[in-house]
């Protein structure tokens, strides 16, 4: 199907729209974020549970610390290679929705849905549920209640979040900030704390830094350990789906994803080299919280309420920006298919996808009380690894099929950096199959899930338009 180019009605700037894919009412939408705003919701997104606990998973697979830096690092670059992509691609379609509009601008309107059904429906809520559950584990420390109360805390921290972004994106932002300002604070606190310490008592300097040769099981094991450390730097673009609600997002969505990504890359590696100083990699596979053992190490026992107050703050952050960006998509997927036309309305009074904002929250709730959400995480990750490698491949379809497209900013190393991140992303997609096709064929089974609720929207779509021609 044809694209063609038609300019919002806010920015002036052309984007293309067609193959069912309609743009949003922009108009009514408030750009109330600044570039600040929208890179503390990038940090804070990417910022959650992760940097907390992944570092046992990844000692489990790498065994030496300069390998296990070479990770990160490889993690980070990549991401990186993802965020520029997403970066031309936000400057030159700033529209609500983010990669499902790319995807359905590049691929047309079958493949934008089934990415929205997968992220939105199968992983975003299942991540809202996760952080909302990790939040209340974590709050419990203090709290001392137990599995009902747990539940109840966790639902109790969705409603509140979404009450807030629901009386207006300002007040989400507001929220996200300073929990963005205290995940920086917490992770300083840990490299200056762990630092002090590694002087203060003497600690013997890192094992033997790198295998005495490097191996082809020593690369594989590097890419086992590779899926954890992506899924910690997941959340780099979540500022493109507000990009109806950023101030000059040409300039400050693209900003806003490589800001943040290159801040949170410094801060993991940092504190990643600080775990090491403390806790060597052979024991941190028996350390489920290793910052936790870290900090107990450095300053006692007391060392364990410190990490469980940051991991509070930490998830509570990142399940808000969730919980805001998740409504946007879910709005975005509303506006053009029927199906979900009840989703994508706006309150009148607040300007924010309230209906989107409600979904969410009860999905997330259902599944929090279901104990199902780590299951549904983890089968999704491979299909939305392969939208993202087509949302890398999308900047080179639209720029071959619109060259006269306004792009205020372009991929370095064009072609090839999408490319790169579109190989990536596959040959992520090819491993996870090998090491477990069953979880691998169960994600695509969800997918074709949403194939008969496309067909509907599609017929639901026919007859309205049979009934206003016959009026």
């Amino acid at each position: 199907m044809a694209l063609e180019l038609q300019k919002s009605p806010v920015t002036g700037h052309q984007s293309p729209v067609g193959a069912g894919l309609k743009p949003a009412p922009t108009h009514f939408l408030r750009r109330t974020m600044g570039l600040p705003d929208a890179t503390a919701l990038v940090i804070g997104c990417i910022i959650g549970a992760g940097i907390f606990r992944m570092a046992a998973p990844v000692a489990t697979h790498v065994t030496y610390p300069g390998l296990v830096m070479l990770v990160w690092i490889t993690g980070g670059l990549l991401s990186f290679c993802g965020a520029l992509c997403y970066a031309e691609l936000g400057a030159a379609m700033p529209k609500t929705g983010g990669d499902y509009v790319y995807l359905t601008s590049a691929f047309g309107r079958l493949t934008g849905f089934l990415f929205g059904w997968t992220k939105l429906f199968i992983e975003r809520t299942g991540t809202i549920a996760v952080l909302g559950f990790v939040f209340a584990e974590y709050l419990s420390y203090f709290t001392h209640s137990g599995s009902v109360g747990t539940k109840m805390a966790a639902s109790g921290a969705i409603i509140f979040l979404t009450l807030a972004n629901t009386l207006g994106v300002q007040h989400g932002a507001r929220v996200q900030n300073v929990f963005t300002a205290l995940k920086i604070l917490s992770l300083a606190g840990i490299v200056i704390v762990g630092l002090w310490c590694v002087g203060a008592n003497n600690y013997s300097p890192l094992q033997q830094w790198w295998p005495a040769s490097l191996r082809l099981s020593s690369f594989s094991s590097c890419g086992l350990a590779l899926t954890f450390v992506l899924w910690t730097y997941g959340g780099w673009t979540e500022s493109a789906y507000v990009a109806d609600e950023i101030q000059n997002p040409q300039k400050n969505v693209p900003r806003s994803i490589l800001y943040g990504l290159l801040l949170t890359t410094v801060l993991y590696l940092i504190v990643n080299w600080v775990y090491m100083l403390h806790v060597p990699l052979s024991e941190m596979p028996l350390h489920k919280l290793v910052a936790a053992e870290m900090m107990r190490r450095a300053v006692g026992p007391w060392g364990g309420g410190i990490i469980s107050a940051m991991v509070v703050c930490s998830t509570f952050g990142a399940l808000n920006g969730y919980i805001l960006t998740s409504a946007r998509l879910l709005f975005a997927i509303g506006q053009d298919h029927p199906v979900w036309a009840l989703l994508g309305k706006i309150h009148p009074r607040f300007a924010t996808p309230a209906r989107a904002l409600s979904f969410n929250a009860a999905a997330a709730i259902a599944l929090v009380w279901t104990g199902t959400l780590d299951q549904i995480v983890t089968y999704s990750t491979v299909v939305i690894s392969i939208f993202y490698a087509m949302a890398g491949l999308a900047v080179i379809v639209l720029r071959k099929r619109h060259p006269d497209l306004e792009r205020p900013y372009k991929v370095w190393g064009y072609p090839w950096i999408p490319l790169v991140f579109a190989a990536t992303m596959l040959i992520y997609v090819w491993d996870v199959w090998t090491q477990q096709p069953k979880e691998a064929w169960f994600g695509i089974g969800l997918l074709a899930a949403g194939l008969p609720l496309y067909f509907l929207s599609q017929r639901i779509k026919s007859v309205s338009i049979q009934i206003k021609e016959r009026n």
